[in-house]
């Protein structure tokens, strides 16, 4: 069925074609021509229509005209009406169809387009770029023509006579770094404004390099030069055509279609690219870059050149990491995971996957970084002397995908995790996760010890970090920047987890005869979580003295000391049918809030401020409660409040 209608629609095609090229062809009498001229373009867009149909069938897409013009808000005629069904038959909506106005719709969905097939700018400007990849992707029919007795203008251009009115320098390109190997880099620019008279196409260029700190050829440092106009490329030549006995100048010519419009202001900018050997001697020496002359021509067909009389523009050609401002900037992650904590560990199984350091990593500059190699630095204190008497499995994860793992060995502290060949986006953080498998207590490891996990710049200094820019060059010590730090972590079979709820401070009692003191009262509200088994906390309180015995209750500090007779407690929010006249009782996987409470008497004038610094706890089968809990207890403090001695 299918090549039925395909036989019939080109049948139908051909004898249309042969009806146009009669009324084309046979035009007796001049009166008629108005006549022959609306038939003629209504043949013509039956001819579209059917060789549309025919293309779609043969899997193409067919327009009405070849594209030999740019386009862009404003512009009318019958290619403007087939890039609009061109753009409709892809998926790209225009709500008002094609009326062969571009308006802001087309312009939409052209930007739509080039966004769809990496043509950049997306900005929905019709030029050379655009034009070649539609072209190269249709099925191009071309209609019978009516004569064009315009010969000095092949309809690209309208008006008549017409001139610039200015050159100015783009203000933003100005001391531009050109980096080793990098592509295309602006270094200066014109925006370039057209009378009224006409609009004009710019057809060539004339540059010129001069030496500012250099004293190589310029081909020595550069490999090409490119021009652009609007964003769109419109030339490219080798940089040996700039050179000494043409005094680095060269007259470039630009690709048909760098029009500017009657009236309206377009941008032409010249880009130079690096050697990807640059010589280190050369790195950082400057040229100067002048637009000698532009020419251009107008609708009338007249060809003029102008010197735009602009300064010249200053560039320099840089390493490439210096050029494209390479840096790595390490900071501490997630606070939850590198907050000094108890860590609940097995009697008799390894436990797997916990969590000792989060870290960030910023990736600044204009190049992504591959990261091969990276050492993380462990300190583990207590009974367990290596980390290989704590740990038997150190894992590394990156934005929640573990990406490598290393198993310990006996005397060194240092896990270097290598082969990452990890690509690390320039402009993005992201977030390292160091965990660890722990050893059971029944081994070397014993309850109470310590394990602490870093990277710095100790670590990002030595031969194990291993990681390089887009030009392969290892990015320097220098680059890289912070430092992160995850722990101590205590090591318990039990544990508790304490979490600070409040604290306050006041004035209790106001001392009002000679020899009194002012009583300062202070309260630090904190929560504990009991772990795999039923906890007791010591209920007895004292200040601290440095040495942890069982009995010692919780331990506080009072600064600024000038206050004796000091009274506390230690209270509890909830009751407990386990509490005994010596402990508190917290059941496993419980949580209680406990208070407590300190009041100081002035001996001096003094500011005084109460600090937790430990807490005596057991388990409910062990009545010695000699374990102490003294970690990250920073926040545990009230503030200052002044107290008065008469």
């Amino acid at each position: 069925m299918s090549a039925f209608i395909h036989s019939f629609l080109k049948r139908s095609a051909v004898a249309v074609l042969v009806v146009a090229f009669a009324f084309t062809g046979v035009a007796p009498h001049a009166q008629a021509q108005t006549a022959n001229a609306t038939t003629i373009a209504a043949l013509q867009a039956q001819i579209a229509a059917l060789m549309a149909q025919i293309a779609a069938l043969q899997g193409g897409a067919a327009v009405s005209v070849q594209f030999t013009r740019d386009l862009t808000i404003g512009a009318t005629g019958a290619d403007v009406t087939a890039l609009q069904q061109w753009l409709i038959a892809r998926g790209h909506t225009i709500p008002a169809g094609a009326t062969g106005y571009f308006g802001a719709q087309t312009q939409s969905a052209l930007a739509a387009y080039q966004r769809a097939n990496g043509i950049t700018p997306a900005a929905g400007y019709f030029g050379p770029i655009t034009r070649a990849k539609v072209n190269a992707s249709v099925v191009i029919v071309t209609p019978p023509t009516t004569p064009d007795d315009d010969d000095d203008n092949d309809g690209e251009l309208e008006g008549g006579a017409g001139s610039i009115d200015s050159f100015e320098l783009l203000s933003g390109l100005s001391g531009e770094e050109v980096g080793e190997d990098e592509e295309d880099v602006e270094v200066a620019g014109l925006e370039i404004e057209v009378d009224d008279g006409s609009d004009v196409e710019l057809t060539a260029v004339r540059l010129t390099f001069n030496e500012g700190t250099a004293d190589q050829d310029f081909e020595d440092y550069a490999s090409e030069v490119s021009i652009w106009f609007d964003g769109e490329e419109v030339a490219r030549v080798d940089a040996d055509e700039f050179d000494e006995d043409n005094d680095w100048s060269s007259n470039i010519s630009l690709d048909g279609g760098a029009i500017i419009r009657a009236g309206e202001t377009g941008e032409l900018t010249v880009a130079v690219s690096g050697l990807s050997n640059l010589d280190s001697n050369d790195e950082g020496e400057t040229w100067t870059v002048d637009f000698e002359q532009v020419r251009f021509r107008d609708a009338d067909g007249a060809v003029i050149s102008e010197n735009p009389s602009t300064d010249t523009r200053t560039f320099s050609f840089e390493e490439f990491a210096a050029a494209a401002g390479i840096g790595i900037d390490i900071s501490e992650g997630d606070e939850e995971i590198n907050d000094s904590q108890v860590i609940t560990v097995d009697d008799e199984d390894d436990t797997e996957n916990v969590d000792v350091l989060s870290f960030l990593m910023e990736i600044e500059g204009d190049s992504d970084i591959t990261l091969d190699s990276l050492p993380v630095e462990f300190t583990v204190d207590g009974t367990a002397g290596d980390l290989e008497d704590a740990v038997s499995e150190v894992m590394l994860s990156v934005d929640g995908d573990e990406i490598a793992s290393e198993n310990t060995t006996n005397g060194e502290n240092t896990v270097v995790f290598d082969d990452l060949d990890l690509t690390l986006d320039a402009g993005e953080e992201y977030e390292f996760v160091v965990s660890v498998t722990i050893n059971d207590l029944s081994g070397t490891l014993a309850e109470g010890d310590t394990i602490e996990a870093t990277i710095g710049e100790t670590e990002t200094d030595s031969a194990s970090f291993d990681a390089e820019d887009e030009a392969g060059d290892d990015v320097s010590d220098s680059d890289i920047t912070g430092t992160a730090t995850g722990g101590p972590h205590s090591l318990s079979g039990t544990g508790i987890e304490i979490e600070f709820v409040s604290a306050s401070e006041d004035v209790s009692f106001s001392a009002d005869d000679t020899g009194e003191g002012d009583q300062g009262a202070f309260t630090i509200t904190f929560d504990v979580t009991a772990g795999d088994d039923d906890i007791r906390i010591d209920r007895s309180c004292e200040e601290d003295n440095d040495v942890n015995a069982a009995g010692q209750g919780v331990e506080y500090t009072i600064t600024n000391s000038g206050s004796n007779a000091t009274v506390c407690n230690l209270s509890a929010s909830s009751n407990d049918n386990e509490d005994t006249a010596n402990t508190f009782e917290v059941d496993s996987g419980d949580t209680r809030r406990f208070s407590l409470n300190v009041v100081a008497t002035a001996t001096a004038d003094h500011f005084a401020q109460v600090e937790l610094t430990s807490i005596n706890w057991g388990t409910a089968t062990d009545n010695s409660n000699a374990n102490y809990y003294t970690f990250d207890l920073d926040e545990f403090q009230t503030g200052n409040v002044f107290l008065n001695f008469i």
